[in-house]
């Protein structure tokens, strides 16, 4: 029985790097594509793997993207590279949007000219920006994006939406904001800091105490993503906010979850700083059609930072280097020619 083969773009980042370790445990052959604009360093243990391939690529470049797909037999295709965040996007915004928009273009047409069987887009659920928050929002609620980061998917959904076809098989998921140890853990996501925080400061500063987010463990966002390639149903409304239900949390409340592990941590809210994003989802789409349930709690991901850092298998350079403002200087770093 031949493997089937993954291109995963984006494959040495926060999620990429998770995604390739599962699926190389699941016998898949994977493909990692990506710039490296953070460095190596989450892929090395995987270069020797008789079924990993390496290459260092930009997707923004079509020519040398479309060689790619020429040389490969590629059957499945997530998407994750991008520039992600809010900050990072305002930081070199016309790269950022020509990477997660015309980049994912690029890789679209590519994979539709060489057969491949199903595309995967990793969106986000920021694209909901200001919801009521007396209520969940689902896949049919309206868009309020309030960042670029937010604007860059959901034009790139859109193209995506324009593109269906009967060969090539489109799976839109919309993430909850990550959290969790990866093989590139960032520290620019709220609950890891926080927990750093806790741990480092024993204390954790937060704004906008009652805005609401879901959350969602990077390993099981490595689970959903594989239960999307395998799916053999086909569905009419590829749209699926990616995540579950019982993780919506306010700021706050995930603040106190950390206190409940961490009990001498003092929490310091500032009410001068807000933030408009709030919005609770619905993922009960996702949860029903492909039968998954969380396998990793918020308090899981907790414990584990505490773990890690405590056996030094996150060091404190390595955290630093991951906060958000040394993201931002690296990828001014990085694309210091185009910017």
């Amino acid at each position: 029985m031949n493997k089937s083969t993954t291109l995963i773009a984006g494959g040495a980042g926060y999620i990429g790097s998770t995604l390739v370790n599962f699926l190389l445990k699941k016998n898949h052959k994977v493909i990692c594509l990506d710039n490296l604009v953070y460095g190596k360093k989450s892929i090395i243990p995987f270069l020797k793997k008789k079924n990993f391939i390496f290459i260092k690529q930009d997707i923004r470049d079509y020519k040398k993207v479309k060689k790619i797909f020429s040389t490969y037999k590629i059957d499945y295709v997530v998407n994750l590279a991008a520039i992600v965040g809010d900050k990072q996007c305002k930081t070199i915004s016309k790269i950022a949007y020509d990477t997660n928009f015309n980049g994912n273009t690029n890789l679209f047409n590519s994979a539709q000219e060489c057969s491949v069987k199903k595309y995967i887009f990793a969106s986000t659920c920021s694209n909901y920006g200001i919801a009521k928050p007396n209520g969940y929002v689902d896949e049919k609620s309206k868009l309020n994006p309030v960042s670029l980061y937010a604007e860059s998917k959901i034009d790139s959904e859109n193209f995506l939406l324009s593109q269906i076809n009967k060969n090539l098989e489109i799976l839109i998921l919309r993430f909850a904001t990550a959290f969790g140890v990866s093989f590139r853990t960032r520290f620019d996501l709220t609950l890891n800091s926080f927990t750093y925080e806790a741990i480092k400061n024993k204390k954790v500063g937060v704004f906008a105490k009652d805005t609401w987010r879901p959350y969602v463990h990077v390993k099981d966002i490595a689970r959903i993503i594989y239960f999307a390639i395998i799916n053999k149903k086909k569905n009419n409304n590829i749209i699926f906010n990616a995540g579950f239900t019982k993780s919506n949390l306010t700021k706050e409340d995930l603040a106190k979850k950390i206190v409940n592990i961490l009990p001498k941590t003092s929490l310091n809210f500032d009410p001068n700083i807000t933030d408009l994003r709030t919005y609770k989802v619905s993922f009960r789409k996702l949860e029903n059609t492909f039968n998954i349930k969380q396998k990793y709690s918020i308090d899981f991901g907790i414990k584990e930072i505490l773990l890690n850092i405590k056996k030094k298998l996150l060091t404190e350079n390595e955290i630093k280097n991951n906060y958000l403002d040394r993201n931002c200087l690296n990828l001014l770093r990085f694309y210091k020619n185009e910017n």
